[in-house]
């Protein structure tokens, strides 16, 4: 992958993260008042599936840049779901050089 697809995260890209993370919680807390007594499932699904959808554009529109050999590199879906995030960094183990390490984010140019 080449660098040049990707550019480094700003703070309006976390604004828009954050926006996207209080609606999700937002959802989350006010069908709980409604579904939870009787329709439980119903609020599971949802809960699954925002998640689900959450991981699935985090893992599309974000890449790590590992910083021993400055490899660029994407991730699963399910890596990204089970990794340790930071604030502009995840744990990751780098496909290249093999070594764990707290890569950078990275995002997709638009």
């Amino acid at each position: 992958m080449t660098r040049n697809r990707y550019r480094e995260v700003t703070q309006s890209n976390w604004y828009g993260t954050v926006q996207v993370l209080f609606a999700f919680i937002t959802l989350v807390t006010v069908s709980s008042f409604f579904l939870l007594p009787g329709y439980w499932y119903l609020w599971l699904m949802i809960i699954f599936g925002g998640l689900a959808l959450l991981v699935a554009w985090h893992a599309k529109n974000l890449a790590y840049l590992c910083p021993r050999c400055g490899e660029v590199f994407k991730v699963s879906r399910f890596e990204d779901f089970i990794s340790p995030n930071g604030v502009n960094k995840k744990y990751l183990r780098c496909p290249r050089c093999g070594r764990q390490a707290w890569a950078d984010i990275l995002r997709i140019k638009e």
